[in-house]
């Protein structure tokens, strides 16, 4: 027969779930998603990928600027959800929400928790060089990324995985793994797990401070870090007084030559920068104000020369 539900949900990752949910036995009764915001360098105002996926599929979706019960209980008192589901939706469900739907709301989160709670589990289980991440679902609780576990699914990180390729696929098997748990939990077969507290591990948003690079750590921190980076909001250095991204790199075992930053082994392919361990090879830059290259077709527009430095100031 298939549950009636409500989808929270905002971002890319989101929209493999909704997908998911629309090709089996469940109805969606309405979106719900954050309000359209300027985005992007001209600050064009657009609304959220879920919003433009729901509206395709003939779904009503509600916008509201805040989940209180004065903005918001009018919208759903018609709805007759079973359940809500919630899904990168971008901010936390209120206690007297949560008690609104029968069942209570479940929850689709980019880690194994109680492991990376928080907006950036994708993006900390790179930089922390995890060799292994996931999905859970969970029964939301007031608390961010604390309730029961319901299911999991496990996923090795690979050694060239970006955070864009990792959320694509975690995306991809959380629509599956969210779709097997209502199907569950529609017929009353799951037994929901509390998370060990102990355990608990925390993702906070990246910044973009973060992303500039300090050529003294070790090679594979900063691989890593450019890894996490890619593709919002980017690793970045400085070289002569400008920005550049730096998009893509590799490890090497080449042993260093000069102080880290220090550019070395000119190639064809591009060139290596001295680390706080090994040389590591810059495959793929974005100069500030231009479009991505490749390190070669830098390294020969700016004429570099070996010893020049990367920084972290202009």
């Amino acid at each position: 027969m298939g549950l009636r539900l409500l989808y929270f949900g905002s971002d890319d990752f989101a929209v493999p779930s909704l997908d998911k949910l629309l090709e089996g036995e469940h109805e969606i009764a309405a979106v719900v998603t954050r309000p359209d915001m300027p985005s992007g360098r001209g600050l064009k105002v657009g609304e959220t990928p879920v919003a433009t996926r729901a509206a395709e599929c003939g779904i009503p979706v509600l916008k509201p600027a805040a989940l209180t019960r004065e903005e918001f209980a009018d919208d759903i008192a018609d709805r007759g959800w079973d359940a809500g589901v919630v899904v990168a939706y971008g901010g936390l469900i209120p206690r007297w929400l949560l008690d609104v739907p029968r069942l209570g709301f479940v929850n689709l989160h980019p880690s194994l928790l109680p492991r990376y709670r928080g907006a950036a589990p994708v993006e900390r289980a790179l930089m922390n060089g995890a060799s292994v991440t996931g999905v859970s679902t969970i029964m939301l609780n007031e608390w961010l990324d604390a309730g029961d576990i319901l299911e999991h699914h496990e996923e090795p990180i690979n050694e060239d995985d970006t955070a864009g390729v990792l959320r694509e696929r975690l995306s991809s098997h959380g629509a599956r793994l969210l779709s097997a748990t209502l199907d569950a939990l529609e017929r009353g077969e799951l037994t929901p797990v509390p998370q060990e507290e102990e355990k608990a591990t925390f993702a906070p948003p990246v910044s973009t401070a973060e992303g500039n690079i300090d050529w003294s750590r070790p090679a594979e921190s900063i691989d890593r870090l450019v890894r996490a980076m890619d593709p919002q909001p980017g690793a970045y250095t400085f070289f002569r007084g400008k920005r550049v991204k730096v998009l893509q790199a590799r490890l090497t075992d080449v042993p260093p030559e000069d102080e880290p930053g220090t550019i070395m082994n000119l190639g064809k392919e591009g060139f290596l920068v001295n680390t706080g361990t090994t040389g590591l090879q810059v495959l793929q830059v974005q100069p500030e104000g231009k479009q991505k290259m490749t390190s070669a077709e830098f390294s020969r527009g700016q004429r570099l020369d070996i010893a020049e430095s990367f920084t972290r100031e202009p």
